[in-house]
């Protein structure tokens, strides 16, 4: 009896810690589900924005992933709409996170009915079984933010500012890093969260000059960003809406601090960043394997930069002056990802991502191979012709392909080149 009453007052005590709550076996719903990150194997960080808050869950143990496969999964948001038992039209999509020993994909969404907006994660094999995630199931931990924004303040008459209460997350070495629009007079906001959740964190002000508007802005919220290291300090890039892009080092990051960040280039105007992520890739022209940092953009291609070349520029002094209508700063490689929403780092050879398919309007989850990022199934081309000749200098194309077709489940297309000499 005495060691029940002595548990009792332990969880009453945990309880009262105002910025995290106990581990449970009993999971929480958030009051929306938008981005998601993954910590050690078994942790997924549910950014819960109209809550204010994020949700650590505990996964169960999962199968590693034994070879390295593509999502073809067309027609994925039909099917999801269908496990949910919605129309779906009722249904927007925020993020996609990829499970570091299973590869599967963890999709977050939201569904809107009866004026009420439901969130909802579904988990995903590259066979397309789908599976709506049980969160109350699964044990849990949360982290209560202080001075987010509040649905006071409205965009556009009907989009309130809490859907930029937090804006993006990106975990490193047992930080989780968070970027969001909060109340006070900086209202561009960046957090240093330490995971395990405790009661301590970091918050810091960040200002930037955007060459755009030629002007310094304070409440502009990063829209998306990634955490690398950059000549050996660890540094945040981030882009924001239109489209700077900054590199801002995590030991600027004081509690309280107002932080300068360095506008290293700006990839353009009336635009809109969706996502920044970082990993490694054969790059073909110099033949070895190199760091890159992929920007995807709802208005405009998605730009692919060599890690190296935001290190040479942001040894620089920045970009400090207006620039309108061009890009300007570092060097960008644009590559077709048209459509793609959200994209995770999936392995060593693939990217998996959210994508609206162009022709049926319907949400595809694909991959891409590092190194093409294109699908040669997305359009139809000379070589698709079955009289098509390849030349012998052409034989790296026709292998290149040939892996391409194979990558979205047209391997029985794939052509051999001893075929195409026969006259």
């Amino acid at each position: 009896m005495r060691k029940s009453k002595m548990l009792v007052r332990s969880i009453i005590a945990a309880l009262s810690i105002g910025a995290v709550s106990l581990t449970v076996n009993a999971g929480a719903i958030p009051e929306s589900a938008t981005i998601l990150e993954f910590a050690e194997q078994n942790t997924l960080f549910v950014a819960d924005s109209d809550g204010g808050q994020i949700v650590a869950y505990t996964l169960p143990k999962a199968q590693p992933a034994t070879t390295s496969a593509s999502y073809n999964l067309e027609g994925a948001g039909r099917k999801i709409a269908k496990l949910l038992g919605v129309d779906s039209s009722l249904i927007s999509y925020h993020d996609i996170a990829v499970h570091p020993v299973s590869k599967e994909a963890y999709v977050s969404l939201s569904i809107q009915k009866d004026g009420k907006r439901s969130p909802v994660i579904i988990r995903v094999n590259q066979a397309g079984d789908f599976v709506k995630v049980n969160l109350k199931s699964l044990p849990h931990s949360v982290k209560k933010l202080t001075d987010t924004a509040t649905d006071n303040v409205k965009f556009w008459r009907d989009i309130p500012a809490t859907t930029l209460g937090i804006t993006d997350l990106d975990y490193v070495n047992g930080t989780l890093y968070v970027s969001s629009l909060s109340t006070g007079e900086f209202a561009s906001t960046l957090r240093k969260i330490s995971y395990p959740f405790d009661k301590t964190s970091t918050t810091a002000n960040v200002e930037i000059y955007h060459t755009v508007h030629n002007q310094t802005e304070t409440r502009a919220p990063i829209r998306a960003m990634t955490v690398l290291d950059i000549d050996g300090v660890e540094t945040v890039v981030a882009a924001y809406t239109c489209t700077p892009l900054v590199t801002i080092p995590t030991a600027a990051l004081k509690d309280g601090a107002h932080v300068k960040g360095k506008t290293i280039a700006e990839l353009g105007y009336g635009n809109t960043p969706l996502d920044v992520i970082n990993f490694s890739a054969f790059n073909q022209q110099a033949q070895k394997m190199e760091d890159f940092v992929l920007v995807l953009h709802k208005e405009r291609s998605a730009d692919l930069i060599r890690v190296s070349d935001l290190a040479n520029a942001n040894k620089k002094e920045g970009l400090s002056t207006p620039e309108m209508w061009a890009k300007a700063g570092v060097a960008t490689r644009p590559v077709p990802l048209a459509g793609v929403l959200q994209a995770a780092d999936q392995d060593e050879q693939f990217i998996a991502t959210l994508k609206r398919n162009l022709t049926t309007g319907d949400i595809d989850l694909v991959s891409f191979r590092k190194g093409a990022y294109f699908r040669l199934n997305d359009f139809i081309s000379e070589y698709n012709f079955d009289d098509y000749q390849y030349m012998p200098e052409q034989e790296m194309f026709r292998n290149f392909q040939n892996l391409l077709k194979t990558d979205s489940g047209y391997s029985d297309l794939t052509r051999q080149q001893a075929k195409q000499e026969k006259q």
